[in-house]
């Protein structure tokens, strides 16, 4: 018997549900929730009675939340809730892309759980029908009632979600395949899936393991990814990665990634530069130029002045000793420095 997925799960039924009235459950559906909720507030909004609108399951980061009863209605298809249940992802979008999908793959796996063992109580197909679809029994999504049914216009789950995915985690909860083929994609692949528009071709094959035995790393035509445990895999592009390499990559005073870059316009919108954070600070580098990081209590007093945009501008140098006995810090800027000095003072110098 395949392993249940890790989730931990929550019952508190709502109103807002209805009578089945004899009908036989023929479709399994899932649904985005067009918003950022979490599992637990979406399911709170679906027993809100002035909402008008609830789901069987809300799913999120491995949290299920069931509002509603499978044996009764859920008001989420219009015509079609008498013969349906119906699964939200909560904090999704029908706009998303694949590799934004595949970043929620743990609640993926839970979807199709879920929808396996509703198939086993209510004698329900655990055919997956996905796009173009094919109108009969079995588990598909909110527009499967559109175009399939004929029901309403809504279009979630949208075209990149990862059907195949879905359909592999389905077939192993019905014992169709081995469950040890429940693997998820390596999160670097996911992350070069993500930034596939720039990073470019694959270089390195597989991963290599950094140094300090905590993260993994791969390289590709235009840019790195960096993977923790507790950063996750992200994405640095060579831009910023001479920089970062030249501050001893992941040893130095930065650390692993922790956010992915952007790229930093001006006024009317011309792009200038990058900026990526780190576990240790905040890599800044203007196009053509040497790059430069912030952080510690010069980095927070230049936030607060509105960071690139603020009267000091762009750093131009890393945070250097300062004083006699060098006990205190100097960082400049395009319009200025900033100085701390060791009673915690800061020193504005223009």
């Amino acid at each position: 018997m395949p392993t249940k997925p890790d989730y931990a799960e929550h019952v508190q039924f709502g109103p807002n549900n209805s009578p089945r009235h004899g009908a036989r459950i023929r479709n399994w559906l899932i649904h985005t929730e067009q918003g950022n909720a979490s599992a637990a507030a979406l399911a709170a909004y679906c027993r809100r009675p002035a909402s008008q609108v609830s789901y069987h399951y809300t799913v999120r980061d491995g949290e299920v939340h069931c509002p509603v009863d499978t044996d009764r209605a859920a008001w989420s298809v219009l015509d079609a809730n008498p013969y349906t249940i119906n699964a939200c992802f909560a904090g999704s979008y029908a706009e998303w892309t694949r590799a934004q999908w595949l970043e929620r793959e743990r609640d993926i796996a839970i979807m199709a759980w879920l929808a396996v063992q509703d198939a086993r109580k209510y004698g329900l197909a655990t055919v997956v029908i996905a796009p173009p679809y094919q109108r009969g029994d079995g588990i598909s999504d909110h527009r499967y009632v559109t175009d399939a049914l004929y029901i309403g216009t809504h279009t979630d789950v949208g075209d990149g979600f990862p059907w195949d995915r879905m359909r592999h985690y389905v077939d192993v909860y019905t014992g169709a395949i081995p469950a040890e083929t429940i693997t998820p994609p390596p999160a670097i692949d996911v992350e070069a899936e993500t930034a596939a528009a720039w990073i470019g071709e694959r270089i390195t094959t597989g991963e290599n393991e950094c140094p300090d035995g905590r993260g993994r790393w791969a390289q590709f035509a235009h840019g790195w990814i960096y993977w923790t445990p507790e950063t996750g895999a992200i994405a640095v592009p060579t831009h910023l990665f001479e920089t970062y390499a030249e501050l001893d990559y992941e040893a130095g005073p930065l650390g692993y990634p922790t956010v992915r870059h952007t790229v930093l316009p001006v006024g009317d919108g011309t792009k200038v530069g990058d900026v990526q954070a780190f576990e240790r600070g905040v890599l800044y580098r203007r196009f053509g130029e040497p790059g430069y990081y912030v952080h510690g209590v010069i980095g927070a007093r230049w936030a607060r002045e509105g960071y690139e945009e603020g009267p000091r501008g762009w750093p131009t140098s890393n945070e250097q000793p300062h004083g006699a006995d060098g006990a205190g810090r100097i960082q400049t800027f395009e319009h200025g420095a900033l100085v701390w000095h060791p009673t915690g003072a800061i020193e504005i110098r223009n």
